[in-house]
């Protein structure tokens, strides 16, 4: 009886399957199991994609943040291409406007970089790096252009090494010049005192000197050409041990602590010392 139950049974799902085959075009047992595990299907092609999506975006991430330090590292390198041009620029229109104001000066005249400058405001040395091999000589004077109003002297060499050398600024107290007031005509000893300022000496207890005149080179010491700028008076006073002299104090044309070009005149003493 059970056989008979189990054969009608089959009988009935070949008849079945044959009328959806006739009726559908698909086969019975393909539904019944597509039907079955369609969810599961889903599901792990769900799964499937998101973990295909998931790798996709970390590659992708891990691509971009690759090209991120790559550019990055492209942006340094042309900050830093930038930052050097833009030093060349300045260094090339200070070296043109100190040129087009020293066209009066007919000696020649040698760029140098200063590589040595002290913090301490009041050392009075620098050293550059021109020396023996480009011409240099002890007591050849150092100028530095002055923005609009013309060239100043600055210091001296002292020190001549091959590929170096050693300048005293006018502030150094070994620094001598022989100077004179533009307004009076005034002559003084310019000499340094280890601080920011000169001292502007021996001058005559009559001169009419005052705040605000401005210093320049006699031409008178042998060592240094007429008319280079040296510096304002800010102060006045009279000599309290020679009295018959008055001193001024001298404020230089060039900030001497932030100094990073100067030009060494080829020009040695016109008498030898």
């Amino acid at each position: 009886m059970k056989r008979s139950r189990i054969f009608l049974l089959i009988i009935l799902i070949v008849i079945l399957s044959g009328a959806w085959y006739f009726i559908k075009g698909t086969n019975l047992f393909n539904e019944i199991i597509g039907f079955t595990f369609s969810s599961f299907l889903e599901g792990a092609t769900y799964s499937g994609g998101k973990t295909r999506n998931f790798f996709q975006d970390y590659l992708y991430l891990v691509d971009l943040k690759k090209e991120n330090e790559r550019l990055k590292e492209e942006i340094l390198l042309l900050k830093s291409q930038l930052a050097y041009y833009k030093e060349r620029e300045r260094i090339y229109k200070e070296l043109e406007e100190f040129y087009k104001l020293s066209t009066n000066i007919n000696y020649p005249k040698i760029a140098a970089k200063i590589i040595y400058n002290p913090m301490d405001p009041f050392s009075g040395i620098v050293f550059i790096d021109k020396g023996s091999k480009d011409g240099l000589l002890p007591q050849m004077p150092v100028l530095a252009s002055v923005s609009g109003e013309g060239v100043a002297l600055v210091g001296q060499v002292a020190e001549v090494y091959r590929n170096w050398s050693k300048v005293i600024l006018i502030t150094d107290p070994s620094f001598s010049a022989d100077v004179k007031i533009e307004r009076t005509g005034d002559r003084g000893i310019l000499v340094g005192k280890a601080e920011k300022y000169c001292n502007l000496q021996y001058l005559p207890s009559a001169s009419q000197v005052k705040e605000g005149d401005e210093v320049l080179t006699s031409g008178q010491d042998a060592f240094f050409p007429p008319g280079l700028l040296i510096g304002r008076v800010i102060a006045v006073n009279r000599d309290p041990i020679q009295g018959m002299f008055k001193y001024a104090e001298i404020e230089p044309s060039v900030n001497l602590h932030n100094l990073d070009l100067v030009f060494v005149l080829l020009k040695l003493p016109e008498i030898p010392l």
